[in-house]
């Protein structure tokens, strides 16, 4: 059981690790942060089962290599690894549901566009219209044709 929870911590510091990480560049260098937080647990995996395979078993116990390998390693990565598809596939559930309720929520360009819009009409919103007793005090025609003058 002590062995489930040294490769559940390994996987969370390696999800907050690349969280961090993608946090610390401009562009997120993670993109499947679920994924590349298995890639420390496999490496404590193999160094784990180098240093079993290796070295002899400790004097008082009676159990074999592969069975250590089974119950030490194999079983808590393969659980881990469980958790981790099961958490991907959990999360991309919410963001497709997210993205049927709000389907601009994912789309960058419009997201921009939006928010050139909403720009341009609190612009619109602010400028004060024109009165219509004012009207005579814009140009209509051009300046060579006078209130005489009309087009043939």
């Amino acid at each position: 059981m002590g062995a489930i929870f040294f490769y559940i911590f390994i996987y969370f510091i390696g999800y907050y690790g690349s969280n961090v990480l993608n946090m610390l560049t401009v562009r997120p260098l993670v993109t499947n942060r679920f994924i590349a937080a298995l890639l420390p647990v496999y490496g404590v995996a193999l160094t784990h089962a180098y240093v079993m395979v290796s070295s002899p078993p400790p004097q008082g116990a009676d159990i074999t290599v592969e069975y250590a390998l089974l119950v030490y390693i194999t079983l808590p990565v393969v659980v881990v690894t469980l958790g981790a598809i099961y958490f991907m596939w959990n999360s991309r559930g919410n963001q497709e549901d997210h993205a049927t309720i709000n389907p601009a929520a994912n789309d960058s360009k419009s997201v921009e566009t939006n928010a050139i819009e909403h720009h341009n009409t609190e612009i619109e919103k602010s400028s004060d219209p024109i009165d219509p007793a004012d009207e005579k005090l814009i140009d209509k025609g051009t300046p060579s044709q006078g209130k005489d003058n009309k087009d043939i």
